[in-house]
């Protein structure tokens, strides 16, 4: 399987994220902004139409907006996590996130949401939060 370009250079370790399809209108550029991420992305089921990574144990899938729920939209309120290997990767990530066009939301930082954790957010060009956490 193939991992993220980033990934590969050591910069972060994805350690867990649960199965994310996202339906974007903005898909051509939804996936641009992802490959800046992860790296080029593999075809999957409808070569030339269905973007996924994998991305630790799982995998991050993007979609046309024709199939999903609210065509004619981008997603709306819609977040995942993404586990790291280490404390610091959380900051690393968030960078990469941010240099390749998310917009910054919770800077990281040591705190506590169920269990203690670090944490921070961002938010990408299409109005999808992504958490990235490593547990303390």
């Amino acid at each position: 399987m193939s991992e993220g370009a980033l990934e590969d250079e050591g910069r972060f370790h994805i350690v867990g994220l649960a199965y994310v399809s996202l339906y974007y209108k903005d898909f051509d550029e939804a996936v641009a902004f992802y490959t800046r991420v992860f790296g080029a992305p593999l075809e999957v089921d409808d070569p030339g139409v269905i973007r996924g990574w994998h991305l630790g144990s799982t995998w991050l899938t993007l979609f046309p907006s024709k199939g999903g729920t609210r065509p004619d939209a981008n997603p709306c309120n819609t977040e995942f996590a993404i586990q790291v290997s280490t404390a610091e990767e959380v900051d690393v990530l968030l960078q990469v996130l941010i240099d390749a066009g998310a917009t910054p939301g919770w800077a990281a930082e040591d705190t506590e949401m169920y269990d203690p954790m670090r944490f921070g957010y961002v938010d990408d060009p299409f109005g999808v939060r992504i958490d990235v956490y490593y547990p303390l």
